[in-house]
């Protein structure tokens, strides 16, 4: 697990592997930047996302703290690979975990808990699937609540303990 809630992050690419982490980053409830020369629908609607239409250049990397390339060129993957470890910045090459720093699970966020399912690289439709089957079956707002009051019992009991 990588808390990536307080980190500058950057999507490199606009197709069908970089929407696969909007549901993910959404959930952040922060602003993010994507490059690439153009996005598929399902980037649109979204007001959370600072948009710079073009190809990546070598610097782009810089300032952030987190990459996800979803780029799909090999070549191009090699020098955004050769950047991120020069800068130090952790990336994560969507579908291809073997040059990735970390993996990136599937999040059910939610205020007082969160559940993280991966398959470590090998099945991102399998943990597609299996966390679509979590949201359909548990009332993860009811979840939320009943594990909110918890927290805040425990909470009321460390304070009668000082």
């Amino acid at each position: 697990m990588l808390d990536v809630s307080n980190k500058n992050i950057l999507l490199l690419g606009g197709g069908k592997a970089s929407a696969e982490k909007l549901r993910t980053l959404s959930q952040l409830g922060k602003r993010i930047t994507a490059i690439s020369p153009e996005f598929i629908e399902e980037f649109h609607s979204l007001d959370w996302i600072n948009f710079v239409y073009r190809k990546y250049e070598y610097g782009d990397l810089k300032g952030f703290d987190v990459v996800y390339s979803g780029v799909n060129d090999r070549d191009v993957e090699k020098e955004i690979l050769k950047e991120a470890r020069e800068r130090n910045i952790l990336i994560n090459f969507i579908d291809k975990v073997e040059d990735s720093d970390f993996i990136s699970a599937s999040t059910l966020i939610q205020e007082n808990f969160s559940i993280f399912i991966s398959s470590y690289g090998r099945a991102p439709g399998g943990v597609k699937m299996i966390r679509q089957e979590l949201e359909a079956k548990l009332n993860l707002e009811e979840l939320d609540q009943k594990v909110g009051i918890m927290a805040n019992e425990r909470e009321a009991r460390k304070k009668e303990q000082v």
